[in-house]
């Protein structure tokens, strides 16, 4: 069995190492700091204290998640947690003696290496694949799947070369990276998205995109960890005054200090209680600004995707994804401070399963609604793209703005369509729920409690 996993980060690799039959190759960028696992600060959430549970750890996330989460997935996710964790132990990795209690956890279960965890752990999972004898390793893209049929049957790359494939696996990251203003890297524009959606298969979630609150003012921006304000970080402005508890959920702080930052003045994060010794990042901008570091929102995590069940599974056979390129409804309407990297080990690990064992089968999704968005035939033009979604599809959003912003993204091509779907589904989405905020609707209501499934249609 030849199986394609498209990703280098934590997810693709954690495919790639559970893969026991197979003959796997691993598609990805040559370099390690493209992956968005290599700046993941917090680190993972798993209830391994006698004292936690993973049902507490459920009621965390799906309170976080504004009681939109799908169920199953979550409980899936937090019950494999402590497993996985405890396996990245006996393999020899090493986090902190004691985990960290971050925003909107009502316990301490967050596992860590100071600020660094996800470059940790990324080198030491990369290592671990270097060393398997199954896995073939080609540094390129996915720009393309080819289908037999309905069936998915191997991927194009950028450089002309095809690989035929019985599985094809994508965990090729989100798109945050499609504002102006983001902790990602530039890459990281959903075209592992824009791949899948343009071979037929569905998009769901798109509106739903975390902005974390604490980013430094820098150019380009650097996100401090949740993890300090467990450690004792406060949220001030410039008198240092208190301007929002910091360890609330992240959607509630995010839009805090965005609007007192449009209504008053600067908020700061406060480090002055912190032991800087253990977070080298934090540290390395205290140097430079002091104890109280300016901050505000920045585009984070998108929650929506490539529309996947528990298996990872998409509609298209030959399919599957997994990861924040995919959408399993395990996070709701907002993420819990680090259940990222959980949600791709855990669904990194049962993909492998699925792909192997034949377990599931092929799903068949219902959604409240449908909508298909052309994709243009004009230049890409990424600049274009992201002062568009900084301005009108940001921390707050209304009709005025995105209805601007579909406008302006008419004929853009590439990941220029995935970004008017982010828009249009927001324009959909006439409530606010979780980290979607409609300043026209600040509201949630029960005529949106569901999902629209998304489709894309190239005219080219």
């Amino acid at each position: 069995m030849r199986v394609v996993v498209a990703g280098g980060g934590i997810g693709g690799l954690w495919v790639a190492l559970s893969l026991k039959k197979a003959k796997v190759v691993l598609v990805s960028p040559k370099e390690m700091d493209m992956a968005n696992t290599f700046w993941a600060q917090g680190g993972i959430a798993a209830a391994l204290d006698p004292h936690d549970s993973p049902l507490l750890h459920y009621e965390d996330s799906v309170k976080a998640g504004g009681y939109f989460n799908d169920k199953k997935a979550t409980m899936v996710m937090v019950h494999y947690g402590p497993m996985l964790v405890n396996k990245l132990v006996q393999m020899g990795f090493r986090f902190k003696d004691t985990p960290h209690l971050e925003g909107g956890h009502s316990f301490p279960r967050v596992w860590n290496v100071g600020d660094e965890t996800g470059r940790r752990l990324l080198e030491f999972l990369d290592e671990r694949v270097r060393q398997r004898g199954n896995v073939e390793r080609i540094h390129s893209h996915v720009v393309g799947l080819l289908k037999e049929g309905e069936r998915v049957v191997g991927v194009g790359l950028e450089d002309g070369r095809e690989v035929e494939a019985d599985a094809v696996v994508l965990a090729t990251g989100g798109y945050a990276a499609l504002w102006k203003r983001t902790t990602n890297p530039p890459s990281t524009v959903g075209r592992g998205i824009t791949v899948a959606a343009e071979a037929g298969a569905y998009l769901t979630d798109l509106e739903f995109v975390q902005f974390h609150p604490t980013v430094a003012l820098t150019d380009p921006p650097v996100l401090l960890t949740e993890a300090l304000r467990g450690a004792g970080a406060r949220i001030v402005d410039g008198e240092g005054k208190d301007v929002v508890n910091p360890l609330l959920p992240r959607d509630v702080v995010a839009r805090a200090i965005y609007r007192f930052r449009r209504e008053h003045g600067e908020v700061f994060l406060d480090l002055s209680g912190v032991d800087l010794e253990g977070f080298p990042m934090a540290k390395g901008l205290a140097e430079t600004f002091g104890l109280r570091v300016p901050i505000s929102p920045a585009a984070h995590y998108s929650l929506g995707g490539v529309r996947t069940d528990v298996w990872g599974r998409t509609n298209l056979k030959g399919l599957w994804a997994l990861g924040e390129c995919a959408c399993t409804g395990a996070h709701g309407a907002n993420r819990l401070a680090s259940n990222s990297l959980l949600e791709a080990m855990v669904f990194g690990y049962r993909v492998a399963l699925d792909v192997e064992n034949d377990i599931s089968e092929w799903p068949e999704f219902r959604f409240l609604q449908e909508i298909e968005v052309v994709v243009g035939k004009g230049e890409e033009d990424l600049r274009l793209i992201r002062e568009v979604m900084e301005r009108c599809a940001g921390v707050e959003r209304d009709e005025e703005g995105l209805m601007e912003g579909a406008s302006r993204l008419e004929g853009v091509s590439g990941v220029g369509g995935l970004a008017r779907a982010v828009i249009m589904a927001a324009l959909w989405r006439r409530e606010s729920r979780g980290v979607h905020y409609r300043r026209d609707y600040p509201y949630p209501s029960d005529s949106f409690r569901g999902h629209l499934g998304v489709r894309l249609r190239s005219i080219r």
